[in-house]
């Protein structure tokens, strides 16, 4: 019978943040929760001497020596005496000739084992002209605060004892563990407070991909120095709005998550060293990242939305004490992944550039720049600063972001930073959050004007009168030619006869030959026209009328009951016709009077002259590559202006329109049918009719051109459709853009 061991050390169960860092290695075992960092040697290195100072500082702290041990579902930590704490692992590493920081990614990623053994290693790679040596802790024992502390210490203690010389008392001397903080109840109270109402769900960006069921915390970083410029300009504002530059910088990161999704209640991680004042040199884990609630207000000043920052921040810091895992233990979540934490983007400030280059026994030591491959956020900005400028780490989940992605949210912080130190007291809702990236596609993208485009009436009787019998519309089994569909718009435009120039008329029609008639025979007039659906409510349609004026409603199909002085029937449309004289055609009247809803709530006019549709028309025929034989389908309803390049942009083109029914808008296998049928090459939707149709019509998009427009295009949506094989083009654009 083995006889029990006398005075073995107690073992206490793991604390909640201790707890929830090692649930962390157990949910995504290929992402270990090391800390490492390392340094070059213009000389070499003494492998007996870095074993002996790694167990000096072994002995000395307490943090170091304790190990923890998983048994189950149950983690228990144990500080282990001096004489019973097994020497560092130190490996001496092969070199396969490359660089150090790459030479070392395997060793950094190697886990540890939780089976009671100090959780501290180190690597000695031996080089052609000198050696470099990497140390690994686990982030259970360890926190980027403390390795300042640890080279200095290892520093001294390697210098005496490869020298023979007794370590000096500081360096031998016991530095105990230190216990979290208690919490107090007014914290308790603070956060319960802060957190009211919030549940912790994917806060996805506007940009990257959809979050997965089982993340593996694959994570990339890049690091930027901040322009002077920039640098400038923070410490201008700090000045102007009395708030620390940490604050200055924070605020401009919460709009730049705004400004891409997040907001505008907005919770991001805010690290908070809880070492006490009396141990600030404390080795060890502690680290708090306090969740920072901002509810954004697109209204206030910058100034006030800076001190407003302020506050919180430093609220937060005086309320430290409670551990963050146990606020997200009481937190109600949403969505399907396991990570639905408080948050999911962090901000990190730092005084300084990180470890300087130090003496190491006489030689000169460098350190590396080490990343351990992770991301524990989907974002975060690790802020560096020192007198003579500002770094930015940031890191980022690559399974959620491209670098390209990063690099456009980092320019656009960069911005944000200049536009909020250039107008203080502006709103912080009229600040663009543009780069000069954004600037360049923007301006290309808008660069569209084009004088010289004509007017798409006199362009739609150009091709009639070059090809009166080409194809100009397909409605199901009936076929209308150039020369019939110019003729019907000849008749509407006697139809509608004292009608001229200045005038609105009402056009409501199911979308079809009489509705393309019935908009060239208005233009034919030198009127403009007011697009109605007369499935939309009675009053809606009424308040149009009423409100733009329109004296005439011409209509087919469905009448809408509403009161207008002269109601007019669009003529039939015949199947062929023979083009008349050229019109004569006022490139400066109105085209159309379109609403859009307002922010009163109430439908808002836009007037849209024919030289910007002739430009709007002529541009998107280019965008396309529209030309004889195109064929669109005209699916979107025509109250809808992006309905009107559905129908124009082929016909001005040389191309044909192919009428979709009502049902195609929400049936895909109806969809996927007309495009096969008639072998379109372009259909248009809203974002809303391609999430109700991509299912089932998606098989059928692949080579064709697949045009967004009507609203923003979510990021993911955008994804399914280029899955399709599609050319996707994204034409959302407000009205009065147009």
């Amino acid at each position: 019978m083995t006889a029990p061991v006398q005075n073995a050390p107690a073992a206490r169960p793991a604390t909640v943040r201790e707890e929830a860092l090692w649930l962390l290695d157990r949910m995504v075992p290929g992402v270990p929760n090391n800390l490492a960092f390392a340094f070059c040697a213009e000389g070499r290195i003494s492998l007996p001497a870095v074993r002996a100072a790694l167990m000096a500082l072994l002995r000395r702290h307490e943090s170091l020596r304790t190990g923890y041990r998983a048994e189950g579902a149950k983690l228990t930590r144990t500080v282990l005496p001096v004489e019973e704490a097994d020497a560092p692992e130190v490996l001496r590493l092969t070199s396969a000739g490359g660089e150090p920081e790459d030479e070392f990614a395997p060793f950094v990623a190697r886990p540890f084992e939780m089976t009671g053994a100090p959780l501290l290693r180190a690597g000695l790679l031996v080089g052609p002209d000198g050696d470099a040596l990497c140390f690994v802790v686990h982030h259970l024992v360890f926190d980027a605060t403390s390795i300042p502390v640890f080279v200095e210490e290892f520093a001294a203690a390697y210098e005496c004892l490869a020298a023979g010389r007794p370590l000096p008392p500081a360096l031998a001397a016991v530095a105990p563990a230190l216990p979290d903080p208690p919490v107090r109840a007014k914290s308790e109270e603070y956060w319960r407070e802060q957190l009211a109402g919030h549940a912790a769900a994917p806060a996805a960006l506007r940009c990257g991909r959809a979050d997965v069921p089982a993340p593996t915390l694959a994570g990339d970083h890049l690091v930027r120095a901040l322009p002077e410029s920039a640098v400038a300009a923070v410490r201008r504002l700090q000045r102007t709005v009395r708030a620390p530059e940490t604050v200055v910088l924070l605020a401009a990161y919460l709009l730049m998550l705004d400004a891409h999704g997040a907001g505008p209640d907005l919770v991001v991680g805010v690290p908070a060293n809880i070492r006490p004042q009396d141990a600030p040199r404390a080795i060890g884990y502690h680290i708090n990242v306090l969740p920072l609630r901002m509810r954004l207000d697109p209204g206030e000043s910058v100034r006030d939305f800076v001190r407003r920052t302020r506050d919180g921040y430093f609220d937060a810091l005086t309320h430290a004490d409670v551990p963050v895992d146990e606020l997200t233990r009481r937190t109600r979540r949403t969505g399907d992944t396991w990570r639905n934490m408080l948050f999911q983007h962090a901000f990190n400030y730092v005084e300084g550039f990180g470890v300087p280059a130090f003496a190491l026994a006489g030689t000169k030591a460098e350190p590396l720049h080490l990343e351990n491959g992770s991301a524990k956020f989907d974002l975060e900005f690790f802020v560096m600063s020192a007198p003579d400028g500002i770094r930015i780490r940031v890191v980022y989940r690559s399974e959620l972001f491209d670098r390209d992605d990063v690099e456009l949210m980092y320019e656009r912080f960069e911005h944000l930073l200049l536009a909020l130190e250039s107008d203080p007291d502006a709103a912080v809702g009229a600040l663009r959050a543009w780069g000069e990236r954004d600037r360049s596609v923007i301006g290309a993208a808008n660069d569209t004007a084009a004088d010289d485009a004509p007017a798409v009436l006199t362009s739609v009787h150009a091709r009639a009168a070059a090809d009166p019998a080409a194809t100009a519309l397909v409605d199901g089994d009936r076929v209308v030619t150039r020369g019939g569909l110019w003729t019907a718009a000849l008749a509407v435009r006697d139809a509608l006869d004292g009608a001229g120039p200045g005038d609105i008329v009402a056009v409501a029609a199911p979308r079809g030959p009489e509705l393309a008639a019935a908009v060239l025979g208005v233009w034919l007039t030198g009127a403009a026209y007011l697009p109605l659906d007369p499935d939309h409510p009675a009053s809606r349609l009424a308040y149009q009328v009423d409100d733009s004026g329109a004296g005439t409603l011409l209509w087919s199909g469905k009448r809408p009951d509403v009161e207008v002085p002269r109601a007019v029937e669009v003529p039939p449309v015949p199947a062929t016709g023979t083009p008349g004289p050229v019109p004569d055609e006022d490139p400066d009247a109105l085209a159309y009077l379109m609403y859009t809803s307002g922010s009163t709530g109430r439908p808002k006019g836009t007037l849209v002259g024919r030289r910007a549709l002739a430009n709007l028309v002529a541009h998107f025929a280019d965008e396309l590559g529209a030309g004889d034989g195109y064929a669109m389908v005209w699916l979107t309803t025509f109250a809808f202006d992006i309905s009107g390049l559905e129908l124009l942009v082929p016909l001005a083109s040389g191309g044909h329109v192919v009428v979709a029914p009502d049902e195609a808008r929400l049936n895909g296998r109806a969809l996927a049918d007309l495009l096969t049928r008639h072998q379109a090459d372009a259909v248009q939707a809203t974002p809303t009719t391609w999430r109700a149709v991509l299912d089932d019509a998606g098989q059928a998009l692949g080579g064709r051109q697949a045009l967004c427009g009507g609203e923003p295009p979510p990021p993911e949506l955008a994804r399914r459709l280029l899955d399709t094989g599609c050319e996707l083009h994204h034409v959302y654009g407000p009205t009065e853009t147009t």
